[in-house]
């Protein structure tokens, strides 16, 4: 059965070396030591010497943390390959084949390595623009009495249409935010209703999300659009102070 975890202290380089070579595909490797950052790719950039958090995931993503931040110093995609020599320093290359990039780590002294058996799981997303969509789709009447929902994810030029569906006035088309609506949200919307208006339609158009920016509601107007103000629903154990 294979271990949980496990944790060098100081390693040498050979055994980091052969760990990420044999190993990376059953754990998440972490690697906390001193280091130099290079990449060179789309652009180039170097991070110059100091101690940092490095992550090696079995999907081949590898991440460059440092003390600030909640994105990674640097970081490669998944399918990412590895090489790792060793001189006076531990050298270790993660490349990308597409488009080609190269992040080249050198690390004078790693202070600890730690192997971690990380399972996935499940993820539930509570509270999401999906959410909204369902509880429309099973409350009609959240939008007017006489809204009836037709097709989720409708299939434009311009991407899908949140909701469609049809009123007394003719086809409803929503753009569902989970958050506050901002100005791409109303062009996103201006082109859906004009996709459908321009195949002789007759469309309204409206966004729902629990606010919207003063300027995203003056554009709405302007473009004779409308506003419905729902918020997504959270799980009412998670309390929020």
């Amino acid at each position: 059965m294979m271990e949980k975890y496990k944790f060098f202290d100081l390693p040498e380089f050979s055994t980091v070396k052969d760990i990420l070579e044999n190993e990376r595909k059953n754990y998440v490797i972490t690697l906390f030591g001193l280091c130099k950052i290079l990449y060179a790719g789309r652009a180039s950039s170097i991070a110059t010497y100091s101690s940092r958090l490095i992550t090696f995931k079995p999907d081949g993503s590898v991440l460059v943390h440092s003390n600030k931040k909640l994105k990674p110093v640097n970081w490669q995609p998944s399918s990412s390959e590895v090489k790792v020599e060793i001189g006076d320093e531990l050298n270790i290359y993660v490349e990308r084949k597409r488009p080609k990039e190269v992040l080249e780590i050198l690390m004078p002294i790693v202070y600890y390595l730690s192997l971690s058996k990380v399972d996935e799981g499940e993820f539930h997303l509570f509270g999401s623009e999906s959410e909204m969509v369902e509880e429309v789709v099973k409350n009609p009447e959240l939008i007017s009495r006489d809204f009836i929902p037709l097709e989720r994810e409708y299939q434009t030029p311009f991407g899908k249409i949140d909701l469609l569906g049809v009123t007394s006035t003719g086809y409803l088309i929503l753009e569902f935010k989970r958050a506050q609506a901002g100005l791409e949200a109303v062009s996103q919307l201006k082109r859906y209703v004009d996709y459908l208006s321009w195949k002789g339609e007759r469309v309204r158009g409206g966004i729902v999300a629990p606010s919207i920016s003063k300027s995203a509601l003056k554009l709405l107007k302007k473009y004779g659009l409308e506003y419905f103000q729902l918020s997504p629903k959270l799980l009412p154990t998670i309390r929020l102070k």
